[in-house]
């Protein structure tokens, strides 16, 4: 009689368990082919989630997640199929992606009418979280750099550092929006740029743009093409070595193999990940031991890594109930980054993880970037 009422206890407290369970479905969509630049972004970002959702499956998770991946190719048309796909057919509780800002651009409406929370990364145009703030509420979140935030952080430093900055930018949707984002910087801070140049994203040589930077004086070059590697590739047949300073862009290991170890010494970019932090060099030795040579992207990864597990984490207390779920997003807390997200990435009227204070330089020395002084 004892066993069996021993049995009946177990039997209540496994169905009890069964019942809390639940199975949430999270679609991530990234460009996962196209460029070698989207492509390193997204297969970056999504090495993050999954190193998230490996540990958190090693942990006696509360909840099973189902990942389902799709490729969106950099094109706004698709990412809107796949993220309709994702809300209508697969039936997902949670959105993360994407790399290009166009792209999250054309579907972040329609996850906001879905009701479903969307993770924006690593895309960076700083409006994306904005457009949606004051909605009651908003489900639009990011976990990535914004772009404000790195372009104030290399103006404040350069104005100080430099008496002559020149721009070097794209003449494609981001060219053009950072373009912007720098005007707007240095006139607020009252400093006019020597040069501005511009190319097509498919030019295949920049000398002109090298030289005409160089008759100018500019000692700092802010460099805001996605063809980069063109304007290091020039500089050397003109006689030319400004310090260069972008986006979290010259970071990856993949410009550091196109440029090499002495093209890019020195370069200065955005950054939300210092490697000499104890706890950022353990994931990044975690992550290249899980990925080995398919690991390039420290800082990315990191934020991927991150987004995903105030995701988790978020999910762990509301389930797979989007409504639920937006809210625990918004108000996570005494949450442990490896980037430089804090502990309370969020509030009613925050939905970045990131905010300025989180945002620094870093500068390549020795093949390693590491945070500027």
């Amino acid at each position: 009689m004892n066993r069996n009422r021993v049995w009946l206890a177990m039997a209540g407290v496994l169905a009890a368990f069964t019942a809390h369970a639940e199975n949430i479905k999270i679609g991530v969509v990234q460009g996962l082919s196209g460029p070698p630049a989207i492509v390193d972004f997204g297969e970056s970002y999504l090495q993050g989630i999954q190193f998230a959702l490996k540990e958190y499956n090693a942990s006696s998770p509360k909840h099973k997640i189902e990942l389902i991946v799709y490729n969106d190719e950099a094109n706004p048309q698709r990412a809107v199929s796949l993220v309709q796909r994702l809300i209508s057919n697969d039936k997902v509780s949670a959105i993360v992606g994407t790399v290009n800002s166009g792209n999250v651009a054309a579907f972040a409406p329609m996850v906001q009418q879905a009701k479903i929370p969307l993770m924006a990364g690593p895309a960076i145009a700083t409006d994306i979280t904005a457009k949606f703030i004051d909605q009651s509420p908003s489900y639009i979140f990011r976990c990535s750099m914004v772009e404000k935030y790195q372009v104030d952080a290399m103006l404040d430093w350069g104005v100080k550092k430099f008496k002559k900055i020149g721009l070097m930018h794209g003449t494609g949707g981001y060219g053009m929006f950072a373009a912007g984002e720098i005007r707007k910087g240095m006139k607020a801070r009252g400093v006019e740029l020597v040069a501005v140049e511009s190319a097509a994203p498919n030019v295949t040589d920049m000398t002109p743009q090298v030289l005409n930077l160089k008759n100018a004086g500019a000692e700092l070059v802010l460099m805001f093409h996605d063809s980069l590697e063109l304007f290091y590739r020039a500089m050397p047949k003109a006689n030319y070595k400004p310090v260069i300073a972008g986006n979290w862009g010259l970071s990856s290991q993949m410009v550091f193999n196109i440029v090499g170890q002495e093209g890019i010494e020195g370069t200065v970019m955005g950054q939300a990940l210092d490697l000499n932090d104890p706890k950022a060099a353990a994931f990044n030795a975690r992550m290249s031991k899980e990925f080995g040579d398919k690991y390039r992207w420290p800082v990315v990864a990191a934020l991927g890594y991150d987004g995903m597990r105030i995701l988790l984490q978020a999910a762990d207390q509301a389930g797979a109930d989007p409504t639920k779920l937006r809210k625990a997003i918004e108000d996570t807390s005494g949450f442990k980054a490896v980037s430089g997200t804090p502990a309370k990435p969020f509030g009613p009227k925050d939905h970045e993880c990131l905010d300025q204070e989180n945002v620094f330089l870093g500068v390549w020395r020795n093949g390693r970037v590491v945070k500027l002084q």
